[in-house]
């Protein structure tokens, strides 16, 4: 997930998840991404969950997700076999020691 405004631009990738309270923190992963923690409270849940469930787009890319995984996995699969096939049929290419 990546957090973008004024006052930061953030990569936030999620290490877990807890229960303090009335509070749910929602944990940056520290190894991936700098430390943070979000603090969301029952109201924040209802106000998100109000707009996610009203929104259109949201529920487009729901019904498209499938097959954003499938083609990403076709697209990794492609890949891998044509880096394999240019490296093997590379014939007019200079020799470079340091690929």
């Amino acid at each position: 997930m990546k957090v973008v405004s004024k006052l930061v631009d953030l990569e936030l990738h999620i290490g877990h998840i807890e229960r303090r309270g009335n509070l749910l923190l929602v944990h940056s992963d520290p190894e991936r991404s700098m430390p943070t923690t979000i603090h969301i409270a029952p109201k924040d849940i209802f106000e998100i969950l109000k707009v996610m469930l009203k929104s259109r787009e949201l529920w487009k890319f729901l019904l498209i997700l499938p097959w954003y995984f499938l083609g990403s996995k076709k697209r990794r699969k492609i890949e891998s076999t044509t880096d394999t096939q240019n490296k093997l049929h590379s014939g007019n290419q200079k020799w470079d020691p340091w690929e």
